[in-house]
């Protein structure tokens, strides 16, 4: 057929149109426009049968589409693919997630909170897979932290900006503050709202939302830890095989010890009974510590093949798992540290880890460059 498809405006769309897919037989046809639409037309009459709009932000411009069946998918600009009933003219299902590398992750209570490169924060339903996306006053730039403080999501990014966002809504921007330099890590207690930001060349305390506390350190700290208790203080130094433990006293903190180690640590973690402390590391050690026998080293047979980024413990405190660079999850079991590590092969085979956390005792999550959010249940 030749001719001029045109609607009862007497356009076919109000903004370019971005692609076109007929149906099996060829009498119809979808077209996705810049203009937020989807329209769907006869081919014989050139008629517009139906229009969808899918939103009115910048991010619903539609930039592809595709029959499949009864249904049509679309593409818009924010990277959600639409699942459109052609009968009913109305979107079914959107699937969203990151089109960035994924920074930053925390759980609670069944829900995955992520925040990526570019800034977007999102959740997913570790059930039902369903993701969300927080609104607001988003972040604009890379999300570097996060962590949970009760019922509170607190994030920090590449402006050093800082944003402390209910959970229940998930609106951000009502509370924010900032730091005085770029952010490498940092951690919460929820009990005594304390939040301890390892930034360059300095450690930096809030409380309450406000700053209290700040020390000049003569290293650059990377990871670190607050004790379950809320009164240590573990920071690893980015440069050197090292690790420094604070006393917690009120507002401020005072160095109390030094720690060589084998391997510079990334990020660092308490297990939650207070009995161990963790750390990724820049080589291939995984760093276990007795906290009750004064941090000395725990023996253990598990390794890495390279760089890892993230490390947790599973709520009980049995299990503790590393992952990084190589796209492996490494699981070693705390209460049998000579046994072999469990490993997940290529748990995310197209880029680096940046994030592993538990769900539950037996189910880790785990995010990283490739965009993805990915569940790995432990048989044991």
């Amino acid at each position: 057929h030749i001719g001029e498809f045109k609607d009862e405006s007497g356009v076919a769309h109000k903004g370019g149109v971005m692609a076109l897919s007929y149906n099996s037989t060829g009498t119809q046809l979808i077209t996705a426009s810049a203009d937020k639409t989807v329209k769907l037309w006869d081919c014989e009459t050139q008629a517009c049968i139906s229009t969808l709009e899918v939103g009115q932000d910048l991010n619903d411009q539609q930039l592809g589409c595709i029959w499949a069946g009864a249904f049509a998918l679309s593409v818009s600009y924010s990277g959600d693919i639409n699942y459109i009933d052609l009968n009913s003219n109305a979107i079914t299902k959107v699937l969203r997630g990151h089109q960035k590398s994924i920074e930053t992750m925390e759980v609670k209570s069944g829900k995955v909170y992520t925040s990526s490169f570019e800034g977007r924060s999102s959740i997913y339903d570790a059930e039902s897979g369903d993701v969300n996306y927080f609104t607001g006053a988003i972040h604009k730039s890379k999300v570097l932290d996060t962590k949970i403080s009760g019922d509170t999501i607190i994030s920090v990014d590449n402006s050093n900006k800082i944003l402390r966002t209910p959970l229940s809504s998930c609106e951000m921007g009502e509370s924010s503050s900032s730091v005085p330099s770029n952010v490498k890590y940092f951690d919460v207690h929820s009990g005594s709202d304390t939040e301890i930001y390892s930034c360059d060349n300095t450690l930096v305390m809030f409380k309450d939302g406000n700053q209290v506390f700040s020390q000049e350190l003569k290293y650059d700290p990377n990871g670190c830890a607050i004790s379950p208790c809320g009164t240590v203080l573990a920071v690893g130094a980015k440069e050197a095989p090292k690790l420094y433990l604070y006393d917690i006293e009120g507002s401020s903190f005072v160095q109390r010890q030094e720690i060589a180690l084998t391997a510079a640590t990334t990020e660092i973690k308490f297990s939650p009974d207070g009995k161990l402390l963790g750390a990724a590391t820049v080589g291939r050690t995984v760093l276990l510590l007795d906290v009750e026998k004064s941090y000395k080293p725990v023996q253990h047979c598990w390794s890495t093949q390279s760089k890892t980024m993230s490390c947790s413990f599973s709520p009980d405190s049995r299990f503790m798992c590393v992952a990084g660079v190589d796209t492996n999850i490494v699981v070693g079991d705390c209460s049998q540290p000579m046994e072999p590590a469990i490993k997940i092969i290529r748990a995310h085979p197209l880029g680096t880890i940046n994030r592993v956390r538990w769900l539950d005792d037996k189910t880790i999550a785990s995010s990283g460059s490739d965009m993805q959010v990915r569940q790995h249940t432990i048989n044991v």
